[in-house]
C-alpha cells in the first residue's frame, strides 16, 4: 500500500518467559513470525528488516526464504530498546518517510489494523501514529523519519513508547477494539490459540 515507509520487525529476544522461541511457535498452518512477515509484505513497503539476536541462525533462514532483509543486533541482550535503535540505525540513510515498528510476537494484528495506521500517517501531520487499544497506547506504531535520531539513541528495555509522551511530539493514533495481545508466556499463547480457534 505504501512504498514510502520501511518496516522493522523486532525478533531479537530470547523468549525466556516462554521457554522456547515464541516467534517460531505454530500459528494455524504457519508460524507466529511467518504470519507477521506475510502481513508486513502485503503493505508493499520499500523495505522490511527483521532484527534478530538470540535466534539469528534460524531467523536468517526465514528471512532468506521470505525475501526480506535481516540485521543481527550483537547487543540484543540489552533489551528491546537497544534492538529498536539498532534497527533504526540500519535505516538512517534510506529514503523513507517513516518506519512501521512491528513485534514478532503479535500475530493477531490484522491487515486492517496496519492499513489504518498507514492511512492515519499518510493523511495527518503526526510524527508518531500508534495503536490505540481500549486500555493503552502501543505498537504497532509508525514513526516519522525526523524522529530516527532520537529512536537510534534508545537502550535497555525502554522501547519507543517513551517517545509517545515527549512534549512537542505530534502524536496520533488508530483505534482498535481488541486488547493488546502478545505471546509472552505459554498460558498467553494457549489462550490466544483457543480464542482464535487455532
Amino acid at each position: 500500500m505504501n512504498s514510502e515507509i520501511s518496516i522493522l520487525i523486532l525478533a531479537a529476544g530470547k523468549s525466556s518467559r516462554m521457554g522456547s522461541p515464541k516467534m517460531l511457535l505454530p500459528w494455524g498452518d504457519t508460524t507466529v513470525l511467518d504470519c507477521i512477515i506475510k502481513k508486513a509484505k502485503a503493505l508493499s513497503a520499500n523495505q522490511i528488516v527483521l532484527v534478530s539476536g538470540a535466534q539469528h541462525d534460524e531467523l536468517e533462514k526465514i528471512a532468506e526464504k521470505s525475501g526480506i532483509q535481516i540485521a543481527q543486533n550483537p547487543q540484543w541482550e540489552r533489551g528491546m530498546g537497544n534492538s529498536l535503535a539498532f534497527g533504526i540505525r540500519s535505516l538512517m540513510n534510506q529514503a523513507t518517510k517513516g518506519v512501521l515498528v512491528l513485534l514478532a510476537d503479535m500475530p493477531t494484528i490484522t491487515a486492517d489494523d496496519l492499513n489504518g495506521l498507514l492511512e492515519t500517517f499518510t493523511s495527518s501531520e503526526a510524527e508518531i501514529v500508534c495503536t490505540q487499544y481500549p486500555k493503552m497506547q502501543g505498537v504497532p506504531a509508525i514513526f516519522k523519519h525526523s524522529l530516527f535520531e532520537q529512536l537510534s539513541q534508545l537502550d535497555g528495555d525502554l522501547g519507543a513508547k517513551q517517545l509517545f509522551k515527549l512534549q512537542g511530539i505530534k502524536l496520533s493514533s488508530h483505534s482498535v477494539q481488541k486488547d493488546y495481545e502478545d505471546l509472552d508466556t505459554p498460558d498467553a499463547y494457549q489462550r490466544l490459540k483457543d480464542k482464535y480457534g487455532l
